[in-house]
């Protein structure tokens, strides 16, 4: 105990130790609630013409094609004019590698399915306006 004043670390790590003795409901509640969250996001996200994507497996990410229009030269212009149009925010697929990313875009899918119910909104909005 005498360290935990001089390693940030510390305190930490000993909160974990407990934290793990204790109920892990939680957890399961919590990948419980993102597979919905996972599944309603990957459903309007198929549903909207010129998005599609595969269904997530490890992560609380998505991550759509984009079906590139005239309108846009690229997936970071696609996701620039989705902000200004619409406040919905996501991460253009080519900042994760271009082979890889290229004309995708990255979205969380950690809010509640309200929240993510007006966002798929907008953006099907958004992609409908632009096709």
């Amino acid at each position: 105990m005498a360290r935990v004043r001089l390693c940030a670390p510390t305190p930490i790590q000993f909160a974990g130790v407990e934290a793990l003795r204790g109920s892990q409901e939680h957890v399961r509640e919590m990948v419980s609630k993102l597979r919905k969250r996972r599944d309603f996001s990957l459903k309007r996200v198929n549903e909207i013409s010129g998005l599609s994507a595969a269904r997530p497996s490890g992560a609380f990410y998505i991550f759509p094609r984009i079906r590139l229009n005239s309108k846009w030269k690229d997936d970071k212009e696609f996701v620039t004019d989705l902000l200004r149009e619409t406040g919905v925010i996501v991460v253009n697929g080519s900042g994760f590698g271009h082979a890889y990313g290229k004309e995708h875009f990255r979205a969380v899918f950690l809010a509640p399915e309200e929240m993510l119910s007006r966002a798929f909104d907008a953006v099907e909005q958004f992609m409908s306006q632009h096709r």
